[in-house]
């Protein structure tokens, strides 16, 4: 399951803690304090790289969840919780809110991280009286340094934008992918292959051509990835890659272990890390990569347990990816965290004996025993049915997905959902499409319950080691991680522009 035997990381060294003034503040705690922002100016610059990893959609619960089910199966825990053993490593909780909402986007929430201003759900790094900011991987590139962008999802969805691109709204992602050229983002990995294939975009234009003439190698698969060339002292255009391995999203690592096709044309996020953590050290002035475990909000979406934590455990392969890149090295930020809550997934038990049909729960670690057996998501599941699909069809591919073997009248509740029968099933309306309906019986099962299928306003988790991260203490707001890292680097921050008429 793990590039990284987690027994060993736990004899891994991380770097050490640094000393910090106690009257050091970041900047949005004391606006418009001249010397705040002294204080701040003499510590920065003391960070050559900074490497930003999301979890995207990652409540609490499902970070535990993870944490349970490998210390059930494997002995040990995630490496994201491990760090917090580790000297040197700082914990917080982020609150997620954007300028629209308590409740934000993933626009919003990456826009916050990029320019350093919270802005309104939808929007890619605009604020709400119409002016754009700079994301800080222009920044990044202005000062000489490289950057990158790791994703799960299209490379031009919105967590990815967030730190490269400005767009009055998240859904603009052909034009997106383009600003990734212009902006001249040095590794782009992840999925979105419509908005750079001429014959998938609607202006026909091949960017993929684009971007080859501007010197980017080009990878469809995880052979031509993993085989691509690193080139050369420094990062130049030679060592450039736009590697993109789905039309849409990165398949979910349940279905992509399934299916040796994927298995062999997809890379893993872990993969996708690595190779960027490779090309990108290349620069002796220092880079900007931000990985994104996408899925994990997708799966939350549709509450699918699966899908969820089997993607999370993908995401914290990548943490340790970026753990070993670090090890011996002084000169790197890592932050970790995710942009918002998602559904709030909760193993729930108070003992006794188990009933499917809605008696008390029973021994909580069956759940993770359970999940040992899913080999496919509920997408996986329910792409395979429709509206026209027996009862027995049903049962026997919910059987083939996870080993779970729904009783009649669950499968009868879950083809009504599939013919969109308008009787009553669920009192709570926003769980009766079909994947919902069947993540509410699968819970039947593994004594895992979800509060909805949105994002929350739940304070996330948040972790950070290396020059620069003493700041991240307490609660802290999501736009100061945009100062946390522009003054970790020693960037240069712009002004805004004018507002747009």
């Amino acid at each position: 399951m793990s590039l990284l035997n987690r027994r060993s990381f736990l004899r891994t060294g991380l770097i050490g803690s640094l000393t910090i003034p106690a009257s050091l503040r970041l900047a949005s705690a004391a606006p418009g304090s001249q010397e705040a922002d002294r204080r701040l100016a003499r510590e920065a610059g003391r960070a050559k790289n900074v490497i930003f990893l999301v979890s995207d959609g990652m409540s609490l619960g499902t970070l535990t969840l993870a944490e349970r089910h490998l210390r059930r199966q494997e002995g040990q825990g995630t490496h994201w919780l491990q760090l917090y053993s580790r000297p040197g490593v700082r914990r917080a909780l982020m609150d997620t809110s954007s300028a629209s909402s308590l409740v934000t986007d993933s626009a919003a929430a990456s826009s916050a991280w990029g320019c350093g201003v919270k802005v309104a759900n939808g929007a890619i790094n605009y604020a709400a009286d119409g002016r754009p900011y700079d994301p800080i991987l222009r920044l990044a590139r202005a000062a000489g340094k490289s950057t990158g962008l790791v994703s799960t999802a299209q490379i031009t969805h919105a967590t990815p934008a967030g730190f490269a691109a400005q767009a009055t709204a998240r859904s603009e992602e052909t034009e997106i992918a383009v600003q990734y050229l212009e902006e001249e983002v040095d590794v782009l990995l992840g999925g979105g292959v419509k908005f750079f294939d001429p014959a998938l975009r609607k202006d026909k234009r091949d960017l993929y051509a684009d971007f080859a003439r501007a010197g980017y190698q080009l990878a469809r698969t995880r052979e031509q990835l993993l085989a691509a060339p690193v080139e050369g002292s420094t990062l130049g255009s030679a060592s450039r890659i736009l590697g993109t391995f789905a039309d849409g999203h990165v398949p979910y690592t349940l279905d992509h272990r399934a299916d040796a096709t994927l298995r062999t044309e997809v890379p893993t996020l872990a993969e996708m890390s690595r190779a960027a953590l490779h090309r990108l050290a290349l620069n002796p002035r220092g880079f900007v990569l931000q990985i994104e475990g996408a899925r994990v909000d997708h799966a939350a979406h549709a509450n699918d347990l699966g899908g969820l934590i089997f993607d999370q455990l993908a995401f914290d392969d990548a943490v340790a990816e970026v753990v070993r890149f670090v090890e011996g090295r002084d000169d790197t930020l890592v932050i970790i965290t995710s942009d918002h809550g998602n559904a709030n997934p909760g193993l729930n038990g108070t003992g006794g004996s188990f009933d499917s049909r809605g008696g008390s729960y029973g021994d909580t670690q069956s759940c993770f025993d359970r999940l040992v057996q899913f080999k496919q998501t509920n997408s996986w599941i329910v792409a395979g049915l429709d509206k026209d699909s027996s009862l027995a069809q049903i049962r026997d591919r919910v059987r083939e997905a996870n080993g779970i073997a729904l009783l009649e009248d669950e499968a009868d509740l879950f083809r009504r959902a599939l013919r969109k029968d308008p009787s009553p099933r669920e009192a709570y309306r926003v769980r009766n499409t079909p994947i919902v309906t069947l993540g509410q019986l699968i819970a039947n099962y593994t004594s895992v319950g979800w509060t909805g299928t949105q994002h929350t306003t739940d304070y996330t988790e948040l972790a950070a080691f290396g020059p620069g991260s003493e700041p991240i203490q307490g609660l802290v707001q999501n736009n100061d991680l945009f100062h946390v890292m522009t003054h970790a680097l020693g960037l240069a921050v712009p002004q805004p522009a004018k507002k747009v008429a």
